[in-house]
């Protein structure tokens, strides 16, 4: 998962998770959690990341994730599901929600997933349990511009365990 941070654009829930990565300055951009980039050519990320990006998908999943929702043009829900794939340790691991908008037009080219909303809670389940959960919620953004990002998180090392998302039409 990439994270990048634009002031213009920022709302008052993400000085938390901004705090986690001590405070980083624009543009910065942070992949999985743990290898944090300061990049000023947005046209190198793919390349400066695809290796990364290989290396996460070929994990093992640590946890069997699902996200659906509905939305209509003032309000949405999603139904979140969360189970352990296996037995592990768990150290502070939270589950965030992020609301994303794409196609924001910014000083010099469009940004995508703009956090809008942000949830969060902890996650302490043991295999075979799983949880299941339900956000609703209001919004101003266009429905074919939304998204729902949902990701685990180790707090102490800042590792993102898995993410799902969810493109609304």
């Amino acid at each position: 998962m990439i994270i990048s941070y634009h002031h213009s654009f920022d709302i008052p829930s993400n000085a938390v998770r901004r705090e986690l990565y001590e405070n980083p300055v624009y543009p910065t951009v942070i992949f999985d959690g743990t290898d944090k980039q300061f990049v000023t050519d947005p046209s190198l990320y793919d390349s400066m990341f695809n290796q990364s990006i290989q290396v996460a998908k070929s994990s093992t999943p640590l946890f069997n994730l699902e996200l659906n929702g509905t939305v209509t043009a003032s309000n949405g829900s999603l139904s979140i599901k969360i189970s352990p794939a296996d037995t592990f340790h768990y150290d502070s691991v939270y589950a965030f929600i992020i609301i994303c908008e794409d196609s924001v037009r910014g000083i010099a080219r469009d940004f995508n997933y703009i956090t809008r909303q942000l949830y969060s809670f902890p996650v302490n389940l043991f295999f075979p349990d799983s949880m299941d959960t339900t956000i609703t919620f209001i919004h101003t953004i266009p429905v074919e511009k939304m998204r729902a990002v949902l990701f685990m998180q180790n707090l102490n090392t800042k590792k993102v365990l898995q993410a799902v998302g969810k493109k609304f039409n």
